[in-house]
């Protein structure tokens, strides 16, 4: 982001923040400047990241949290000014994947299980692990750099790379050597490995000792590791096999790393190989870690108070309401979602507000007493006095019907062009009706999981989105928006966009009447659909349904919805 302020005729526009041009700032607007309450909101979208990682992650807390299983994160990084800045959120969303990852992949029980194997004396053991543990990270950064996450790991990898600098000692030392390693192997390019180590640093042969001469070969030893770590150990299937091959991995090279570093201090605690010199500079980071964790656990009752309120489930709702029980898949409240781009079809919407408009009710309202306008000859006896005779007439139409908008956001509608046409018709669809109903809302539902979630795209004049995958689970989705309807004199409308029938949970059949018996038109719209799919949405839904093949057939097909829903 340019620092710079860019204005024309000398309007400042806009302000540039230090520290707010992070990867967070594109989705992180849920922000507070009082401190407990802007460590409770980050640590909540720590722990939804951290849950499309794996199953076993457990729960992510603060340090100093109480905790039974899970990752307990230092947030000494992003403490001190808030609301947090992108640039350290993307450091601790970086972290919280590292720490993910080494949870999903077994780091620490394969680490244990070496150093069983190894049976090293307690000075070398201290050496291992310093090892295993910078060989899992980079591995773990090697995971994330294939998707968008590795984004947020090389943020966090450059800066932890950059505060241990600040703690290196004379060279040669273990931890010098492996955060070397560790920036050229998990380098997103990937490209840094393949080269031979050169010392690049500031000062160089002034400052300090060349640095080639200790680390070149370690490294290039270091290095015969990765393409292994890279393209290897991720396509193995089993977490089990995944660990083994790793740790024989390690194994194999850690006694020829041994010969290199046997004599070389670790890092500045080293209680082996170092004296005291550094114990006060060791005491004083204590000192400040400590300050830290009383802080944390003087606010652990009001974050987790805060961020107690999890996704609503609908499950237990759904099997009260329909036959089959055991049929019944989980379906659950989602709030993880992306903001959409404006897809709306404005020469479709116009012709959506026409046919609107020609069912909407017609609300008359009038402004008396004005100084302008149409003559109100109940007011003519203001004429001598304040001349205030005139009136304005205003139509508004309105729709009486609750209106909710369903989409199938599952693996079928994942093809590119389907989904952009389905994003431009519900869009367009919704904004027709928001302006004849204020109240009109728009969900999708998905499979993630083996859980179908049910996600709201519409929020405070904002378009979301989700990204379509998994199975159609249709009837819990009919159900449980069903369920978000206010019962209203005016029988609700329920149109469900789909593009096939229902292929997991308990079928539509009992979602069909669940509506009837709760007063709710139910209207099926078949968009994008192959001959075998229509057939089986007509034994699905009968009359309740109709297929839209041309976007531009929309309007008409809208009137007959809502004619149909209309006498019925």
């Amino acid at each position: 982001m340019n620092p710079r302020i860019h204005a024309k005729d000398n309007i400042i526009k806009r302000f540039y923040i230090p520290g707010g041009d992070g990867y967070s700032a594109f989705w992180r607007r849920d922000k507070s400047p009082i401190e407990v309450l802007e460590l409770s909101k980050v640590l909540v979208s720590l722990r939804k990241i951290s849950s499309q990682i794996g199953r076993n992650v457990g729960t992510v807390v603060w340090s100093g949290m109480d905790i039974k299983d899970g990752i307990a994160l230092d947030p000494t990084p992003i403490m001190g000014k808030y609301p947090i800045p992108a640039f350290k959120t993307d450091i601790m969303v970086g972290r919280t994947i590292q720490l993910s990852y080494e949870k999903t992949e077994w780091s620490e029980r394969y680490k244990q299980l070496s150093l069983s194997q190894l049976d090293l004396p307690d000075n070398y053991a201290y050496k291992f692990n310093l090892f295993f543990d910078m060989c899992e990270k980079v591995y773990t950064d090697l995971l994330s750099n294939v998707s968008v996450l590795g984004n947020y790991t090389e943020r966090a990898r450059l800066w932890e790379i950059k505060e241990k600098r600040k703690t290196f000692i004379n060279p040669p030392t273990d931890i010098e050597l492996y955060h070397l390693w560790w920036d050229m192997a998990a380098d997103r390019k990937g490209l840094k490995y393949k080269e031979e180590y050169v010392d690049r640093s500031v000062g160089g042969l002034l400052e300090r000792t060349n640095l080639e001469k200790f680390y070149k070969k370690p490294i290039r030893m270091l290095n015969s590791m990765v393409d292994k770590l890279r393209y290897e150990c991720p396509r193995i299937a089993g977490v089990s096999e995944r660990g083994s091959f790793r740790k024989e991995l390690y194994l194999s090279v850690w006694p020829e790393i041994l010969k290199q570093i046997r004599f070389w201090p670790t890092d500045r605690s080293d209680p082996f190989l170092l004296s005291d010199k550094y114990q006060d500079d060791i005491e004083k980071d204590d000192k400040k870690k400590k300050a830290v964790k009383a802080t944390l656990i003087s606010y652990a009752d009001t974050i987790e108070k805060r961020i107690r309120k999890k996704a609503a489930d609908y499950t237990e709702k759904v099997r009260s309401n329909v036959k089959n029980v055991d049929d019944v898949v989980r379906i659950k409240g989602n709030d993880v979602i992306m903001r959409a781009r404006n897809k709306v079809d404005k020469r479709l919407l116009h012709n959506l507000q026409f046919i609107l408009k020609s069912v909407a009710h017609r609300k008359t309202f009038y402004s008396r007493g004005l100084k302008s306008g149409k003559i109100d000859r109940r007011r003519l006896y203001r004429a001598p006095t304040t001349g205030t005779v005139f009136n304005h007439k205003k139509d508004l139409f309105r729709m009486v019907n609750n209106i909710v908008l369903l989409l199938d956001a599952t693996g079928s509608m994942a093809e590119p062009n389907k989904w952009n046409q389905s994003e431009i018709l519900i869009q367009t669809l919704f904004s027709a009706l928001v302006n004849y109903n204020p109240h009109a809302r728009l969900f999708a539902y998905n499979e993630v999981k083996n859980i179908c979630h049910l996600t709201e795209l519409y929020m405070n004049g904002i378009f979301y989105t989700v990204l379509p995958h998994g199975q159609t689970a249709s009837g819990e989705a009919i159900i449980a928006t069903a369920l978000k309807l206010k019962s209203t004199q005016k029988k609700p409308l329920l149109i469900h966009i789909t593009d096939g029938a229902s292929n997991w949970g308990c079928g539509v059949g009992d979602a069909i009447k669940f509506c009837t018996k709760r007063k709710i038109n139910l209207l099926t719209l078949g968009v994008g659909c192959s001959p075998g799919a229509k057939d089986a949405l007509k034994k699905e839904y009968g009359n309740l349904l109709q297929f839209l093949d041309k976007t531009d057939d929309l309007p008409n097909l809208l009137r007959k919805l809502l004619n149909y829903s209309k006498w019925n």
